[in-house]
Formats: C-alpha cells, sequence, structure tokens
C-alpha cells in the first residue's frame, strides 16, 4: 500500500485517537486535528491525500471545511463522518464536494473500504485547477490570481484574490467574518479586530465594485459580508474570448 497520508479533523479527542490509531494499523500516516481553524493552517504548509472530517466541529462546520478544500485545494479528497442520517443532509454534503459519507458509529471496515475507493478513484483521475469564475463584467482567473473587469487585468494580491474567489463562487450568500478568516488566515479573529473589513474595502475599491453594475459587496454589521448580485448581472455573465485565448 502507498504511504498515504490522512487528515482527521474530529473534536472528540477519543474518537480521534481510536481513529488514528486504526488508520495508523491499516499503513496510513495520519494526523488529528481537533478544530478546524488548525487543519486550515497546517494544510496550506502541507496538503493530504484525504480529508476525513466530522459534520460537527466547534469554530466550523464540517460543512464549510468540505467548501473550502473543494475551492482552493481541489485535488484532495474528503469523506464526511456524521451521526446525522437524513437525506437531505447527505445530499447536502455531497453538493458541498463530500466525495463519500460515513455513519456514526463507525464500522471500521466500511470505513476502510470507503477510504480505498475514494483514494483509488483519485489516484486514478486527472483533477483540475479550480475553474474561471464569471460574474457580470468580471472574470477571475485563479491560474494567474487575475480579475478580469470588462478590458480590464486586474492583479491581486494572493489573500485578496482568494477572498474575491469566496465571495464570486458564492453570490448573494452570507459569509460570517469567522468563516471568511478561517478560510483566509486559518484562524478565528477577534470580534473587534479590523483585519477583515479592511481587506474586504481593499478589495472593494480595487474591484470598483458597484450597486449601478449589480453587483456590491456589502457588510451585516456585526456578523459578516455578502456579495449581492442581481438576477440581470447572474444571468448576463459571459467569457471574454480575448481573455480566455
Amino acid at each position: 500500500m502507498s504511504n498515504y497520508y490522512i487528515a482527521v479533523v474530529e473534536d472528540d479527542t477519543v474518537f480521534a485517537a481510536e481513529l488514528e490509531e486504526f488508520l495508523g494499523g491499516l499503513g496510513y500516516t495520519v494526523a488529528s486535528y481537533n478544530s478546524a481553524q488548525k487543519f486550515l493552517t497546517a494544510v496550506r504548509q502541507k496538503e493530504c491525500d484525504l480529508l476525513i472530517a466530522d459534520w460537527s466541529i466547534p469554530d466550523l462546520t464540517g460543512i464549510e471545511v468540505i467548501e473550502y478544500i473543494r475551492k482552493f485545494h481541489p485535488d484532495m479528497p474528503s469523506i464526511m463522518l456524521t451521526a446525522r442520517n437524513d437525506r437531505r443532509d447527505v445530499i447536502r454534503g455531497l453538493q458541498a464536494g463530500a466525495d463519500d459519507f460515513v455513519s456514526k458509529p463507525v464500522d471500521p471496515e466500511i470505513l476502510s473500504l470507503r477510504i480505498k475507493s475514494v483514494l483509488r478513484r483519485y489516484n486514478g483521475d486527472v483533477r483540475t485547477r479550480p475553474e474561471s469564475v464569471v460574474l457580470g463584467p468580471y472574470l477571475l482567473r485563479p491560474s494567474t490570481s487575475t480579475v478580469y473587469f470588462d478590458d480590464e487585468a486586474i492583479i491581486l494580491p494572493k489573500r485578496e484574490f482568494d477572498m474575491a474567489m469566496l465571495f464570486f463562487s458564492n453570490p448573494n450568500r452570507l459569509l460570517s467574518r469567522q468563516y471568511l478568516a478561517a478560510t483566509l488566515w486559518g484562524k478565528v479573529v477577534d470580534y473587534q479586530s479590523r483585519t477583515i473589513d479592511t481587506h474586504v474595502a481593499r478589495l472593494r475599491k480595487n474591484l470598483k465594485l458597484d450597486p449601478t453594475l449589480g453587483i456590491s459587496l456589502n457588510a451585516l454589521y456585526g456578523f459578516g459580508y455578502t456579495l449581492q448580485a442581481d438576477p440581470h448581472a447572474i444571468n448576463a455573465a459571459k467569457e471574454p474570448l480575448a481573455m480566455l485565448a
């Protein structure tokens, strides 16, 4: 067996230790994290071959962690652990990007087979980089961290571009300050911190966001931000051919 590296995000330390021991016995290298913040910090330094995330994590939900992985580490497969068995929850997790689900209490044999199946699928597939995002007059290209506004190319710092990708990939969705902090900085921020507000203000200015274009970046005081896009901006989204050549 190849020495695959598996990251486990699970706040139940007893269960996490049992899982680490079990997976280690199967020949995997395992690292456990009891919070999403710790995992997001670690994955910036070293990617894993598979993420196993519990649905219920104190600082972020497993869903939000999976969504982050899908956007910024698309080559990384993931399995969600959950005590939930409602069909709607399973669908929600799969839509977020989870490759598979394993119900709690975990059957070790089933988990082992699911891990092998997911790794086999990914090991045989060629995964692509995140796709470009188009919204109204904006085109965001991850390969160059560049935003095109009509015919103008706007090159942003990496973190600012990552923030833009989050907002433009989730139009009309409220993103909490803690979600932004954990996703972009890998940490939880103090509620009085102005770091996120400063970056949002800079992004709004650099991208020339204007409500008259049908796209605006608005705050919900004390909670987070929403990139609001009217139906016309969403429906009119198109890729400038000259920029994609």
